[in-house]
């Protein structure tokens, strides 16, 4: 009962800070001290966790509580979205009031999600999924996800190291880092690669993982159309990369689908058994 209730506790205060800075990014004007189109970009991102992500964390909290599997998944998917964002706040943005709060987001958000899979009961977990889970094409989605992204992020920074030849996407943001990039290739690439091979294995947290990773994924890439829609209202910059976010939304929502609909009451076992 305690460890449900700090658990609850502890994603009311994430809840409530993310309130907080989304709605001063959106509202608060010279909040955001960065160049027009990484301020657009940040208002974009700021839209999606107020509107949609906020509501979601709540409301799976809601019926996770209550027992719900799926809710559950997508609880600790929202968690896992509000630690990879605001690492981008906290690393990539100008320096402004709410720096502290970022970095407390991302500490919360983290330690949150762990202590959450650690009182999940993958063996238990696995049961509730159908014997028809589609393994191997959730799990060759999410692993050319992470081929392609990651092939792309490598092959920029090998482009740069090789010809002197910074590229847009990061020469555009008026930052010397290339914090997408580093974000990307050490939480990102690494979950999706993770979480696939131990759904392609069938192994008992393969589906709890995935399901976490793609709802992730989901939000952050309507976050990412977001951003894209309002940099260019406000600055004409095209993103040429918003034809790739789109087509991976999409088929991160699809497999998601695919996932959390083979999610019943029975006592099907799930995998392996194994870890």
């Amino acid at each position: 009962m305690i460890a449900r209730k700090t658990m609850a506790s502890a994603t009311f205060l994430i809840a409530f800070m993310a309130v907080i800075t989304s709605w001063g990014g959106l509202f608060l004007d010279g909040l955001y001290r960065d160049n027009a189109l990484v301020v657009a970009a940040w208002q974009g991102n700021d839209i999606v966790t107020l509107f949609i992500v906020v509501p979601l964390l709540l409301a799976s909290l809601a019926f996770s509580l209550r027992g719900s599997k799926r809710a559950r998944l997508f609880w600790m998917g929202s968690l896992w979205y509000m630690a990879y964002n605001y690492m981008f706040y906290l690393f990539g943005a100008a320096f402004n009031e709410f720096f502290l709060l970022y970095a407390a987001l991302l500490v919360l958000s983290i330690y949150a999600l762990i202590f959450a899979l650690i009182q999940t009961d993958a063996l238990e977990f696995s049961r509730s999924f159908d014997e028809k889970l589609p393994y191997k094409p959730v799990s060759a989605f999410m692993l050319f996800f992470a081929i392609l992204l990651g092939g792309m992020w490598i092959g920029l920074s090998l482009l740069f190291v090789f010809t002197d030849e910074m590229h847009e996407s990061i020469s555009q943001t008026g930052h010397p880092t290339a914090v997408v990039f580093g974000v990307d290739l050490s939480l990102l690439i690494p979950s999706l690669v993770i979480s696939g091979i131990l759904l392609w294995r069938k192994k008992v947290w393969g589906p709890i993982l995935s399901a976490v990773v793609l709802i992730k994924a989901t939000a952050y890439g309507l976050a990412l159309i977001n951003m894209t829609v309002i940099s260019y209202r406000d600055t004409g910059a095209v993103d040429p990369f918003l034809s790739l976010w789109i087509a991976l939304t999409i088929g991160c929502a699809v497999s998601l689908i695919f996932l959390v609909r083979n999610i019943g009451s029975g006592s099907k076992k799930a995998g392996s058994g194994t870890a």
